[in-house]
């Protein structure tokens, strides 16, 4: 079954050609039903995309998501492999109509798989650097560690939601925190499991 996904920042829609009825002609002509077109429009990083969510409950193993293009699977480049991966893991495919990507060849689920290997690079690169600051932090006498917000038992729950294949978007919206804080329950949560 093809399902299809549109997104817009309301504020870019117009001037980059991705309005939310072109790119929902464009899906339409690649064989998506309208009625199978969830849809999101929003920006801000606690926008709730409730099409996605609600997308991501209507697919099945074997069906395949269409979208305009991979941008539109997220608002960055980790969200969209994050995604990207949660998707594949469920047996979902994903097909882009711009840059041609179609996860059910084996070109298309290697375009992924270097998705997945960039992103790893680049959140290794942010760790190196973040380790670095706060060491040179700490040498000046700053205190570096954030109060935690949130209890090992919630921590818990968003490993669990993550490990049944939810997005992060996801996790964020049923456990009323940010981007941000699910991963680091996420990091909490595999933590206390290898210590344990």
């Amino acid at each position: 079954m093809l399902y299809g996904y549109i997104r817009v920042s309301t504020g870019t829609q117009a001037l980059h050609g991705y309005s939310l009825e072109e790119q929902k002609q464009a899906l339409i002509n690649a064989g998506v039903e309208e009625k199978r077109i969830f849809e999101d429009a929003g920006t801000g990083t606690n926008f709730q995309r409730d099409g996605w969510i609600n997308l991501t409950k209507a697919v099945r193993e074997g069906d395949a998501i269409v979208c305009y293009s991979m941008d539109r699977l997220g608002r960055n480049f980790n969200e969209i492999v994050l995604n990207m991966n949660a998707l594949e893991k469920n047996g979902i495919n994903i097909k882009t109509i711009r840059e041609a990507v179609n996860t059910e060849t084996a070109a298309g689920r290697m375009v992924a798989q270097i998705f997945s290997a960039v992103a790893e690079m680049e959140h290794a690169l942010i760790l190196e650097r973040t380790a670095a600051g706060r060491e040179a932090a700490k040498r000046s006498g700053k205190v570096c560690n954030r109060p935690k917000t949130y209890t090992m038992r919630k921590a818990r729950k968003a490993l669990e939601y993550r490990e049944q294949g939810w997005t992060i978007d996801d996790i964020a919206v049923r456990l009323k925190t940010s981007h941000a804080g699910v991963y680091r329950m996420l990091k909490d949560a595999k933590k206390e499991r290898e210590n344990s």
